[in-house]
C-alpha cells in the first residue's frame, strides 16, 4: 500500500505540473499582441522584424543589432544593407517599417505615401558622421577646399594636372559606393549644389569595393561613408587605412585641413556632417520603436562612440591639445 499511494502521488505530482505548464503557455499566448488576422506582432523588445539600412552604415549597425538581440533574447532583428534610395523605395511601398538613413522623408513624401494610412513615421537622430574623401598613397594631394571638391564634383576641374600644376597624374577618377546611395546624394545636392555628376563619376556597389578602387587606381578619389574608417581600433579599419589616405578638408586655399572625424564634426571644423536616422513607420509601439530607444540610449550612444561617429543624444567631451 505505501508503494501504491507514492506512485499516486508523483503520477498526480507529474499532472499538475502538466496543467500548470500549459496555463503559462496560454496565459503567454493570449497576452500576445496581434493583427486583425491573429497574426503575433512584435513588441519593443520581442518578435521579429527586417529592416533596411544605407550600407554607409553597415560596420556600426551590425555591431549594434548584435548587442540588441543579445539584450533582448526574445527579439530577431534582420537587416539588409541597401542604397538608401532601396531603403526608402521599400519604406513607401511598405515592404519594410523601419529603415536607417541621412535623411528623413520630405514633407511630400510624407504626404504622399503616409498621410493616406493616417500616420507620420518617425525619425530618431542618432549619429553624426561624414561624407569622407579617399585618395590613394601614392598621391600627394591630400588636402581640398570646398570650391576645389566641388569644381572637381561638376567636372570644371577633370585632371590632377589642373588641380596641381606638379601633379604627374592624369585623369581624375570619381567613384562612389552606390548610383542610389545616401552618398552620391549628398554629393550632388549639398556639395555640388544641384549639378550633375560628371563624364568621370562611376558608382561601385559598396564602400569596400571603393576603398578596394582606390587602393589600386593612382587617379582615383573615393567617396564614401566616415563610418568605415572611423573605428581605429578594429583590425578591418586599421587594413583599410594602411591602403589608402583619408583627404583633409580646408575651408579656404592655405587654410589648415581637417579630417573627418568625431572632433571635427563636433566643432563644426569638417563641413561635411550629416546626421543619421532611425526612420520608423510602424503605427504602433513595436520592435521598431525598441531599436531605435536602444540606439538612441546611453549604452547605443557609446557604440557611436566608440565607433568613431558623433553621437546625436550623448554629450561628447573634447579635449584641446596645444602643438608645441
Amino acid at each position: 500500500m505505501p508503494i501504491r499511494f507514492k506512485h499516486n502521488l508523483n503520477h498526480m505530482y507529474r499532472n499538475s505540473l502538466f496543467f500548470v505548464r500549459i496555463l503559462l503557455f496560454a496565459a503567454l499566448f493570449s497576452c500576445q499582441e496581434r493583427d486583425n488576422s491573429g497574426k503575433v506582432v512584435d513588441t519593443p523588445t520581442t518578435g521579429s522584424i527586417r529592416i533596411m539600412v544605407d550600407e554607409c552604415y553597415k560596420p556600426i549597425i551590425t555591431s549594434a543589432i548584435d548587442v540588441f538581440d543579445s539584450i533582448y533574447s526574445r527579439a530577431t532583428i534582420e537587416a539588409l544593407y541597401t542604397s538608401e534610395g532601396e531603403a526608402f523605395a521599400a519604406l513607401f511601398r511598405d515592404s519594410v517599417q523601419v529603415i536607417l538613413a541621412a535623411r528623413q522623408p520630405t514633407e511630400a513624401e510624407v504626404e504622399k505615401h503616409f498621410k493616406p494610412r493616417g500616420f507620420r513615421p518617425t525619425t530618431t537622430p542618432i549619429a553624426y558622421d561624414a561624407v569622407a574623401f579617399i585618395v590613394n598613397p601614392e598621391n600627394k594631394d591630400t588636402v581640398f577646399t570646398i570650391d576645389q571638391l566641388r569644381n572637381i564634383l561638376t567636372g570644371k576641374t577633370a585632371k590632377w594636372h589642373d588641380f596641381n600644376p606638379n601633379s604627374t597624374l592624369g585623369e581624375i577618377l570619381l567613384v562612389f559606393d552606390n548610383p542610389l546611395s545616401g552618398t552620391v546624394r549628398y554629393a550632388k545636392d549639398t556639395i555640388a549644389e544641384g549639378a550633375p555628376l560628371p563624364a568621370n563619376a562611376s558608382a561601385l556597389k559598396s564602400n569596400q569595393e571603393v576603398i578596394d578602387y582606390v587602393a589600386r587606381n593612382k587617379n582615383a578619389i573615393g567617396i564614401i561613408g566616415a563610418n568605415w574608417i572611423s573605428d581605429t581600433d578594429d583590425k578591418g579599419v586599421q587594413a583599410f587605412r594602411r591602403e589608402i589616405r583619408i583627404a583633409d578638408i580646408a575651408a579656404t586655399t592655405g587654410a589648415e585641413g581637417f579630417g573627418p572625424y568625431q572632433a571635427y564634426l563636433a566643432t563644426g571644423q569638417y563641413p561635411f556632417r550629416r546626421t543619421i536616422y532611425v526612420i520608423n513607420a510602424q503605427a504602433r509601439k513595436g520592435l521598431g520603436l525598441g531599436l531605435a530607444s536602444f540606439l538612441a540610449s546611453d549604452p547605443g550612444q557609446r557604440m557611436m562612440l566608440k565607433d568613431g561617429l558623433l553621437p546625436a543624444q550623448a554629450p561628447t567631451r573634447l579635449i584641446q591639445v596645444t602643438r608645441k
